[in-house]
C-alpha cells in the first residue's frame, strides 16, 4: 500500500501540471503584413454622398484610426444640378486604398466659402474617389502600348459627368489610374467594351487603366 506522503506528492504534481496547462499563455498572432505601396501622382475627386463625410485614416485599411473627414458632394439647385466635390492629390496606392493630401473645396464651383475639412495626409478608400481622364481609350495595363479594353466611339475622353459620377478608383501607378465604371446606358452608347474589361470587376462594372488625368472639375485640361 502506497505511503500517504507519496500519494500527497503525486496529487500535488498532478494539480500543478493541470493548472500550468490551464493558464498557459496564448501565442499572439503575427500582425498582418502591410500592403505594398505604389507611388502615384494625380488629382482626384471625393465621390462621397454620406452627410457625415468621408473618413481619412492613418493607414490603408478600415482598421486604422480616423484622422479626420472630408465633406460629401454638394449638389446645387440648378437645372441640371452641379456637383461640387472635394479635390485631393493622390500620392500612393495600396490594396484599393489611396494616400491623399491637399484636400480642398473648389470655391468657384461650390459658389460658397470653403468647408472645414481635414487637410493633412491620410488614406481613403478608392470606392469613394473618382477621376477625370481625357484619354480616348482605357487600357489593360498602365502602359500606352497595352491593349485597349475600353474604346471611345467618338474620340472623347472619360471626363464626362457620367464617367465621373459612376467611376471609382481601383489602383494607381505613377500618373495612371485604374478605374472601375458602372455599365449604364451612356457608357454603352459612347464606349466599345472589350471582354477583358470585365476581368476583376464587380458584376455590372468594367475596369481600365487611364492616363491624361485632369484635376480640374468644372472644365477640361487643355493640352494635358
Amino acid at each position: 500500500m502506497p505511503r500517504p506522503d507519496f500519494i500527497a506528492t503525486r496529487i500535488a504534481l498532478s494539480v500543478t501540471v493541470a493548472l500550468s496547462s490551464a493558464v498557459a499563455p496564448v501565442r499572439a498572432q503575427a500582425p498582418t503584413a502591410p500592403a505594398a505601396q505604389v507611388a502615384c501622382a494625380f488629382g482626384a475627386f471625393v465621390n462621397e454622398t454620406d452627410p457625415a463625410g468621408l473618413n481619412v485614416r492613418a493607414g490603408p485599411g478600415a482598421a486604422y484610426r480616423v484622422l479626420g473627414t472630408l465633406p460629401p458632394i454638394k449638389v446645387s439647385a440648378d437645372d441640371p444640378p452641379l456637383r461640387a466635390r472635394v479635390e485631393v492629390q493622390v500620392t500612393a496606392g495600396a490594396d484599393g486604398w489611396f494616400r491623399i493630401a491637399g484636400a480642398r473645396d473648389n470655391e468657384a464651383l461650390l459658389d460658397a466659402a470653403a468647408r472645414p475639412m481635414f487637410k493633412g495626409t491620410g488614406w481613403v478608400s478608392g470606392r469613394k474617389l473618382t477621376v477625370k481622364s481625357q484619354a480616348a481609350v482605357g487600357r489593360q495595363r498602365p502602359d500606352a502600348k497595352s491593349p485597349a479594353v475600353l474604346i471611345s466611339k467618338h474620340g472623347m475622353g472619360f471626363d464626362g459627368d457620367a464617367f465621373v459620377d459612376h467611376g471609382r478608383l481601383v489602383a494607381c501607378a505613377g500618373k495612371w489610374a485604374q478605374v472601375e465604371y458602372a455599365i449604364d446606358s451612356e457608357l454603352r452608347a459612347n464606349v466599345r467594351i472589350e471582354p477583358a474589361a470585365t476581368a476583376g470587376a464587380e458584376a455590372g462594372r468594367v475596369r481600365a487603366w487611364v492616363d491624361r488625368l485632369c484635376a480640374v472639375q468644372e472644365t477640361s485640361c487643355d493640352g494635358d
